[in-house]
């Protein structure tokens, strides 16, 4: 869930990141919500002195987000999360002490691998109890579980995740904090012992779809080996790599006894493709407020130098003689408006004591909006008129980016500030 909740850090600093987390995937009080450990909320294998995993990174992760492996009930269904960072661990020192997965169960019996035993024998025997076939290739998918895990499981290298992935496989590899995949070992330890009808795993940010195939273990009644289907679900999030980030939808309806049809869908779905729409979009539009921008001060700065002795003669064409003609331009004096007679238009008046006596003032909504929107997106237009009849082309491109820019910048910064 958290990008570094297993960083050694303040307290304060991890509740606040998880504040954050669950304010962006906010759910109603009364919906259930479940949640399965990754390495980057628990670790994974041992930190280095450059980077340290915190010691209680565990039990933050169980005091916010749960128990790491889990069996629950949805539709009915039997539905199984599983610790999966500490599958890996584990099956790292399993293997390095020569033991086998029952053995290992039995001397560990808190951690995944017993959970996975655990739950193996007591599907069994409900299976049992209810008259269930034990058969690998039972019709009832709704007798079988649906596996969470968030390491997928092992598959050969170069094999192909589907159309919907982005670019390239998974291929198995490990490092400082992560294992791209589960050993084999692993791998057919849980399609063995739980041997579910879906598996839904994360981690490697991209989609994937692989079959994996589990050949029968009934000799009295051979059978075809199943298919087991695992979906790598694509990360929530555009900065893990991807151009489209997404999530999966899986819908559940209770299995019936008289039926054998599936009785559960999934399907894939993608959010846009952001970073498309910052090149195909933005960007353009931005190139061509530029070119528009450049265009209007080389032409202001071209005209400006066209015809002085026109200009010039423009604004000598008047004398202190003239001052008695009278300007055809201006409607005659009749015309004119009376002060008694105002134009009409939305005003607002408040009584003020001022100077111990009452003082009416009256504020026109029009021209005070209009006023403060001019100085708000020009400032003195006068003064502002002036000085760019006197600045270059580049000067004067470097101020209207500013006019124009500012705008959108400020909506951008506070919707920002507002998600955040």
């Amino acid at each position: 869930m958290m990008d570094n909740g297993r960083v050694d850090m303040p307290d304060e600093e991890y509740n606040q990141y998880v504040r954050r987390f669950r304010s962006i995937f906010a759910a109603d009080e009364g919906l259930p919500t479940y949640y399965i450990p990754g390495n980057h909320d628990v670790g994974l294998g041992d930190s280095s002195p450059s980077y340290r995993f915190s010691e209680h990174a565990l039990e933050r992760y169980l005091s916010n987000f749960g128990p790491l492996n889990q069996r629950i009930s949805i539709a009915n269904h039997t539905v199984l999360l599983i610790d999966a960072p500490g599958l890996v661990d584990e099956d790292r020192e399993r293997a390095a002490m020569g033991m086998s997965y029952v053995q290992w169960s039995e001397s560990h019996p808190d951690r995944t691998i017993a959970f996975v035993r655990s739950f193996a024998e007591k599907h069994a025997a409900e299976r049992i109890f209810y008259h269930r076939p034990l058969s690998d290739a039972d019709p009832s998918e709704g007798a079988r579980p649906i596996l969470f895990t968030h390491v997928p499981l092992f598959r050969p290298d170069g094999t192909s995740c589907g159309p919907l992935r982005e670019r390239g496989t998974i291929r198995q590899g490990s490092g400082l904090g992560y294992q791209n995949l589960l050993s084999p070992q692993a791998s057919q330890f849980l399609l063995q012992s739980i041997r579910p009808a879906v598996i839904f795993s994360g981690d490697d940010h991209d989609y994937c779809e692989y079959v994996h195939t589990l050949p029968s273990t009934d000799t009295k009644r051979p059978s075809p080996p199943a298919s087991i289907p695992e979906i790598t679900v694509k990360s929530f999030s555009m900065a893990m790599g991807i151009r489209r980030p997404g999530y999966q939808l899986l819908s559940l309806i209770p299995p019936s006894p008289s039926s054998t049809a599936q009785t559960f869908a999934h399907t894939p779905c993608l959010l846009p493709d952001q970073l498309g729409i910052y090149l195909s979009v933005y960007v353009p539009l931005l190139v061509l407020t530029l070119a528009l921008l450049l265009l209007s001060n080389v032409w202001r700065t071209c005209t400006r130098h066209s015809s002085p002795s026109t200009r010039t003669s423009e604004w000598t064409s008047l004398g202190p003689d003239d001052a008695t003609e009278p300007d055809y331009d201006l409607p005659p004096p009749s015309a004119w408006r009376s002060k008694e007679f105002p134009r009409p238009g939305r005003s607002c008046t408040c009584t003020l004591p001022l100077g111990g006596r009452r003082r009416k003032l009256t504020f026109s909504s029009a021209s005070l909006m209009a006023g403060i929107v001019s100085f708000l997106w020009t400032g003195d237009r006068t003064r502002n008129e002036e000085a760019r009849k006197r600045i270059g082309t580049l000067k004067g491109l470097a101020f209207d980016v500013r006019d124009v820019a500012w705008a959108p910048v400020a909506l951008f910064v506070g919707i920002a500030w507002w998600v955040w």
